[in-house]
């Protein structure tokens, strides 16, 4: 059996590719969390494999390779809240390349015959009116995007120099269950939930013009899935799916499954200093590869909401 380690294991859309990797028939896993305990994950991880550790100390990293040994390393972990980096630049940008650093460096040393796969972001193109493809122009526009950009390169300087097998993604927006305060959707299906329940009279929004593609998680975990099996090494995968939706449509669509009246007001402080207007994936190559999303739109923003009813 596949040994399998998913660093930040414990995140969002780690804990349901845990339980996808495990519901098809996966036992020897192994996460990493910096602070979380990893009490989801442990339905379905011995605790004795959820590994807390910080990425940024080297030597832990190495230690945690060399004990492992892994034969597949899904590697998610790192500081993602785009808001928060405008403020945290320099620690966002040092963290980051730290971890990556450390994470190459050990699997070089430790586990080279590993097939790793890089999680980036979609956020590292430059903005576009079209859908984007992975030939698209490079050019991120906030401190987190141009992190992940440089863990990209990164993984693209050791694939070359080092001939690791790295397959690297950069998926589009993606959303579900779990996904904590700070995220577009999460933020509106909580506020409607706690409208619904009386803690507060209104909720306050950002800029609700942008356009985006979201993905339900559970999708996009199969497509990590997918190229651990068939993505090429040094090659690029956007993940999505295909839809363009504006942050108005998402909000609307929350607001119909709503059981009161929601009552809306902007809030200047929630729009960013930058924000892409438009952000669309072509999956034509994942696609190429067997790739189908399986999960409507509408379902998903149910399954959100019904979360945050019951987590208020």
């Amino acid at each position: 059996m596949k040994k399998i380690l998913i660093t930040g294991g414990t995140g969002f859309v780690a804990s349901h590719l845990v339980e996808e990797l495990y519901n098809r028939g996966e036992r020897d896993l192994h996460v990493t969390s910096y602070r979380d305990d990893g009490q989801f994950v442990k339905k379905f991880v011995d605790p004795n494999n959820i590994h807390q550790i910080n990425l940024t100390d080297y030597q832990a990293t190495q230690d945690l390779i060399r004990e492992i040994q892994p034969d597949e390393i899904y590697h998610l972990a790192s500081l993602a809240n785009v808001g928060d980096s405008f403020e945290k630049r320099k620690f966002i940008l040092e963290m980051n390349t730290s971890l990556q650093l450390n994470l190459l460096e050990a699997i070089k040393e430790y586990a080279p015959e590993s097939k790793m796969l890089h999680v980036s972001t979609a956020l590292m193109y430059e903005a576009s009116s079209e859908a984007i493809n992975e030939k698209s122009q490079l050019g991120p526009d906030n401190p987190y995007a141009l992190s992940k950009l440089i863990q990209d390169m990164m993984v693209y300087t050791f694939v070359k120099s080092e001939q690791l097998n790295i397959v690297r993604v950069r998926p589009f927006n993606h959303i579900g269950e779990r996904q904590t305060l700070g995220f577009v959707v999460a933020d509106l299906a909580a506020a409607i939930a706690k409208v619904e329940k009386g803690q507060q009279d209104f909720i306050s929004v950002g800029n609700l013009e942008s356009v985006r593609d979201f993905s339900d998680v559970k999708d996009i975990v199969s497509a990590y899935i997918l190229l651990m099996k068939k993505g090429q090494s040094g090659e690029v995968y956007n993940v999505g799916s295909g839809a363009s939706h504006s942050i108005k449509e998402i909000l609307d669509l929350l607001i119909s499954m709503a059981n009161k009246e929601i009552k809306v007001l902007v809030d200047p402080s929630k729009i960013r200093p930058v924000d892409l207007p438009y952000l669309v994936c072509d999956n034509e190559k994942i696609v190429n590869l067997g790739y189908a999303p399986e999960h409507e739109l509408k379902e998903t923003l149910e399954r959100i909401l019904n979360y945050w009813r019951e987590n208020i």
